[in-house]
């Protein structure tokens, strides 16, 4: 049998059933108006109706709440009341309606008693699991007392001790102390402030500091290496009095009052403080004369590419002997040199300077001076190069 019939003989038999226990016994029930099926609406004749038989008497906010979903207990309740309150009686069934309603109502009573079974069960199962869950936040509600209460303040005392006895761990010794790190540049200068009045105050300043900053991303500054070393190569002119010329380098047979000449020389610029030693040799073609000396020196720093110098030595000359130019003879002198050095790079330098040859005897032509004097001085100039180390 289809459900459609099964309901409708199920509503038609508890109309029919209520008609005939409480047709002659049972008052019309109470007009009830439900607030949200306003007048218009496209279902009001039937809830009407309904309500009328009192079948539906609304919620008890006295609304009838048409969209929501009728369930299982309020269809019971319509049944219910179709078959004790006798309602039907103001609904116009006619007696052959009602017979055919018992008649439904009839056949379908053994499915009703199992699907009232089926609600029993659920009542019952609803209940049941209602008590487990009061049971489960009771014991819920019990966790903090008793045993897990104990558990949960012991392992806080636990806890408790742990940290104190991290607190009281005894320092070890303390390492040695690092390196100082360089002083970094000063910051900019604030603006001034306004004029005050003066106030005096003592300010403590500490004995001792120890700087320990670091500064990320400054490089290490590292030692400079002093290139004081050097050693050069030069090529330069001396003067050639009456008597001691030399011949020209265009013809090689004009004399001329100069002779050229080139040389060597090795040095150090600091050996004491500013003073530095330095020894040159030079050699002059005209008299095959060789002259070495060894020279004190001082540098002065300017802070520049320029590097202007002095020095003062003894120094010997040996050349070809005046009158017996068979025979090399030697001639001391002094010493005396001005010059400058111009840096190109830390390891390279040019030079020029001043000799100033002072002669205490005048026995070879490569002295210089004029063939009559017994000693004098005898000028010459140079210029080369200096590589440092």
């Amino acid at each position: 049998m289809r459900k459609s019939l099964i309901i409708a003989s199920t509503l038609a038999l508890s109309l029919g059933a209520a008609s005939a226990q409480t047709s002659t016994t049972t008052a019309a029930p109470a007009q009830v108006t439900l607030s949200d099926v306003p007048a218009g609406h496209w279902a009001k004749d039937a809830v009407d109706k309904i309500v009328q038989c009192g079948l539906i008497q609304g919620f008890p906010d006295g609304t009838f709440r048409g969209n929501e979903n009728l369930t299982r207990y309020q269809a019971a309740l319509i049944f219910y009341r179709a078959l004790q309150t006798g309602a039907l009686n103001n609904c116009g069934f006619s007696a052959g309606d009602m017979t055919t309603i018992a008649n439904g109502m009839q056949e379908v009573s053994t499915e009703l008693a199992a699907v009232a079974n089926r609600v029993t069960d659920l009542e019952k199962l609803t209940a049941d699991q209602q008590a487990r869950i009061d049971a489960l936040e009771a014991k819920i509600n019990g966790m903090g007392d008793g045993a897990a209460s104990a558990d949960v303040a012991a392992l806080n005392a636990r806890i408790d001790a742990l940290e104190a006895a991290i607190r009281n761990i005894p320092a070890g010794p303390q390492g040695p102390a690092g390196p100082a790190g360089p002083q970094g540049p000063a910051g900019p200068q604030g603006p001034q402030g306004p004029a005050g009045t003066s106030t005096s105050a003592t300010v403590t300043t500490p004995t001792t500091t120890t700087d320990t900053t670091v500064v990320i991303g400054e490089p290490t500054p590292t030692a400079v290496v002093s290139r004081d070393i050097y050693a050069g190569v030069s090529g330069g002119v001396k003067m050639a009095g009456a008597g001691s010329e030399c011949l020209s380098l265009s013809d090689k047979t004009s004399p001329v009052n100069y002779c050229v000449n080139g040389g060597v020389v090795i040095g150090k610029n600091n050996v004491i403080g500013p003073v530095g030693a330095r020894v040159s040799a030079d050699y002059q073609p005209g008299w095959n004369a060789v002259s070495v000396d060894a020279n004190a020196t001082y540098a002065l720093n300017t802070g520049s590419r320029i590097t202007p110098y002095v020095g003062a030595g003894l120094g010997l000359t040996s050349g070809q002997q005046r009158g017996n130019t068979a025979q090399n003879t030697s001639d001391i002198y002094v010493n005396a040199i001005a010059g400058v050095d111009f840096n190109i790079t830390d390891s390279l330098a040019i030079f020029a300077e001043y000799n100033g040859r002072y002669y205490t005897s005048n026995k070879g032509y490569a002295t210089g001076l004029d063939q009559g004097a017994s000693s004098g001085l005898s000028n010459g100039i140079k210029a080369g190069v200096k590589f440092f180390f």
